[in-house]
């Protein structure tokens, strides 16, 4: 069998699972035929494995045919050897020859019928597609091994349906608790060790040991799981399930059954109708709080989506408004409005504060001789050194086709026109791959007490002009 795993070339972790899986199925085997055995008869009252077997076949597929037929001849094996003196050598390996056969080809049935998705939860859907294939696989398996049993004498034919339905309630239980815990487990792997999951784990179990005391109290085990179902949904139905379940097993076999509800076989088959009956809606609560919690997550989310791509849509939206598409600077009502409140700031609070308004010398000989994409691109270049040799509090502005404003707060017009020099030698020494270097003229102009936006723009502009009519490549201050 080994050699039929090598072939598939399973990875250490893959093994590493396999193994624990085996492991865990051997050991709830035995604790279900040691501890949870009915009296006078060779099966237990609750057969946990057969969980574990869907669950390999669930995370191995076709290949968990080969544990789970190894970890139930390890249970079935020994088990049926302490009956040899009763039931003799053939009707002993005949059972060792069948009972794992079956209960692999049980595990085998429910995933197959079961057709698990990728999904680590159970969906409404996928939840009738379970109690479905649950039903016919252990339907099925288990009416084969009664018939076994009944060919080999080990139960009378007035017994047949009788022991059928405890070994179907059997196998049902095992897959019915421990399945959905596992795909619970699956979700909320992170969580395994959280405040709330494990109070639920302790709380469960008083109000079945309160039963002994007083039958009524028993009711509150129904308001403490839907509070645990509310607060933990799917992970707390299904944990609630099988603590509740598992513990009435326990008490059942060691005959302190909390409600008394006969003996022996009689109140383990009602316990199990119970724990099925009521189990099946507290799963399916808790399957639907889940699928509305998840959409309520998904809903959050699109809507956090929208929320932050309407943002970036206005935040584009405003940044076109306000700067120009091809130099990236701010456009001209973008600096008006600047222009307009630094204005009034500097007034209020007679701090200082100019302007330089630039142009490019003899641009149109530029887009003439090079075409306009060239000369777009020296806008561009001219924008760039420009915005790089400024303060962070500076605004730069694109004023008119080739003209450029700057705003410098807190600045005096010396220090401006120091500002201005460096930016005149930035341009002129740049490279722009054209024959003749670029120059740019520059006005300065400093804000006067009292002074209006309008007048402060024309001083500068006059400056401009004054530095052009000069021989351009140079900056003038106003009323120099």
């Amino acid at each position: 069998m080994s050699g039929v795993f090598l072939r598939t070339g399973w990875s250490a972790l893959a093994w590493q699972k396999a193994v624990v899986l085996v492991l865990l199925y051997v050991l709830l085997g035995y604790l279900s035929v040691h501890g949870a055995t009915f009296p006078g008869t060779f099966f237990a009252q609750v057969w946990l494995p057969s969980g574990i077997g869907l669950i390999m076949f669930c995370r191995f597929g076709k290949r968990a045919f080969w544990l789970v037929l190894l970890a139930s001849l390890m249970v079935n094996g020994p088990h049926a050897l302490r009956q040899l003196p009763e039931n003799g050598a053939v009707t002993t390996w005949l059972l060792i020859f069948f009972s794992p056969l079956l209960d692999a080809f049980q595990s085998f049935l429910a995933w197959r019928f079961w057709r698990l998705d990728r999904e680590p939860r159970l969906s409404r859907l996928g939840f009738q597609r379970f109690l479905i294939a649950i039903l016919l696989a252990v339907g099925i398996s288990v009416l084969l091994m009664a018939n076994v049993h009944l060919l080999l004498g080990l139960i009378e034919p007035a017994d047949f349906i009788t022991r059928f339905a405890m070994m179907a309630l059997a196998d049902l239980q095992g897959l019915f608790l421990l399945v959905p815990l596992w795909l619970a487990m699956r979700r909320a792997q992170r969580d395994l060790l959280s405040y709330p999951l494990i109070v639920s784990a302790l709380v469960v179990p008083i109000p079945l040991l309160l039963a002994r005391i007083e039958h009524s109290l028993a009711a509150l085990l129904f308001p403490l799981v839907a509070v645990i179902i509310i607060r933990l949904r799917f992970v707390g139905a299904a944990l609630a399930m099988f603590i509740a379940g598992f513990c009435v097993v326990i008490m059942v076999a060691v005959g302190h059954d909390p409600l008394q509800m006969g003996q022996g076989v009689e109140a383990f088959s009602r316990w199990a109708l119970i724990v099925l009956a009521l189990g099946t809606p507290l799963l399916l609560m808790g399957i639907i709080l889940e699928d509305s919690h998840d959409y309520q997550t998904h809903l959050e989310a699109r809507v956090n989506e929208r929320t932050q791509a309407l943002q970036d849509a206005l935040a584009a939206a405003h940044v076109l408004a306000i700067t120009d598409s091809l130099t990236r600077a701010f456009n001209r009502r973008q600096m008006e409005t600047l222009v307009h409140d630094e204005v009034e700031r500097a007034q209020r609070y007679h701090q200082p504060m100019s302007l330089i308004i630039l142009d490019i010398d003899h641009f149109k000989a530029v887009n003439d001789n090079y075409g306009h994409p060239v000369g777009d691109k020296v806008l561009r270049q001219v924008s760039d050194i420009l915005a790089s040799s400024l303060r962070q509090s500076d605004s730069l502005g694109r004023w008119g086709g080739e003209e450029f404003l700057i705003l410098l707060p807190q600045i005096h017009v010396d220090a401006a026109a120091s500002v201005a020099e460096k930016l005149r030698l930035g341009i002129y020494s740049h490279d722009f791959g054209l024959k003749a270097p670029v120059s740019i003229s520059l006005g300065v102009a400093e804000l006067q007490p009292g002074e209006s936006a309008g007048e402060w723009i024309t001083r500068a502009d006059n400056a401009l002009y004054l530095a052009k009519d000069r021989g351009r490549n140079q900056l003038v201050a106003a009323d120099e």
